[in-house]
């Protein structure tokens, strides 16, 4: 129980989806993938919005995610022009990483965060007119960054003229995580000492559940919303690790 939450949270702001069956590097990834053999030499290409090395060192390499999941084309032809078959350039409305396709692209794996997502003005914005944020916006290409606080409000204040909640969310985003993980460390080491905890098990289980829709709230851009929710989950998570500690100072001899 405790380790799952603690992979988790260790992933808050990378937040892409990772298969235990996929391949665990990019180079088994790799492996008879002619998109990836092929894009090894085209590094630092200026057309490209990113490479190689982008790709390698991220998330979606080490989970078996390779080009033709975004890009489309055909992995298994030995052939340029027909592993390109039917690949588009995402100047193309038709293709995949077009801009305002993106999120549906992305929404492929991370089902729960495109659900919230389109929930969003955001979204509204990008499917009326074809501008505003998308997926890339905050995480990159290839998922290997997001905005820190200060650049996220940066990043906001481009459109929005008024200040937005946006830096205070993540911060406290951070601090609902921060929180659950140290109740998580109390109960351990409460078990270990052979301390009655059930009752605090039970919050950890509903905080640790409730941390995991904050964060796919986020991407709703429902800021006083998730603010309030991380506010609750942090609180509920102190007071909980508080009586865990009395516990164990109660059944001290």
């Amino acid at each position: 129980m405790f380790s799952h939450t603690a992979q988790k949270i260790s992933l808050f702001f990378c937040a892409f989806f990772v298969s235990s069956t996929y391949p665990a590097t990019a180079d088994t990834a790799a492996a008879g993938n002619s998109c990836v053999e092929c894009h090894r030499s085209t590094a630092g290409v200026s057309y490209l919005k990113h490479d190689f090395a982008d790709w390698e060192h991220s998330v979606h390499a080490n989970a078996g995610v390779r080009c033709e999941a975004c890009h489309g084309g055909n992995p298994a032809a030995p052939d340029k022009a027909q592993a390109h078959t039917g690949l588009k350039p995402s100047t193309d409305p038709a293709s995949p990483v077009y801009f305002n396709r993106i999120p549906a692209t992305c929404g492929e794996c991370h089902q729960a965060e495109y659900k919230a997502f389109q929930k969003s003005a955001h979204f509204k914005e990008l499917e009326r007119s074809g501008r505003g944020p998308n997926c890339v916006t905050c995480h990159g290409s290839m998922a290997n960054h997001i905005l820190s606080p200060r650049d996220l409000e940066t990043s906001c204040s481009l459109c929005h003229q008024k200040p937005t909640q946006a830096a205070a969310t993540m911060l406290s985003l951070q601090q609902a995580a921060s929180s659950v993980k140290r109740l998580e460390v109390a109960l351990a080491q409460a078990k270990n000492r052979h301390v009655s905890v059930a009752p605090q098990e039970q919050t950890y289980r509903e905080l640790a559940l409730l941390e995991e829709h904050a964060r796919q709230d986020w991407h709703t851009f429902k800021m006083a919303d998730v603010l309030k929710t991380s506010h609750e989950i942090a609180q509920r998570a102190t007071n909980a690790v508080n009586e865990v500690h009395l516990k164990e100072q109660q059944q001290k001899p």
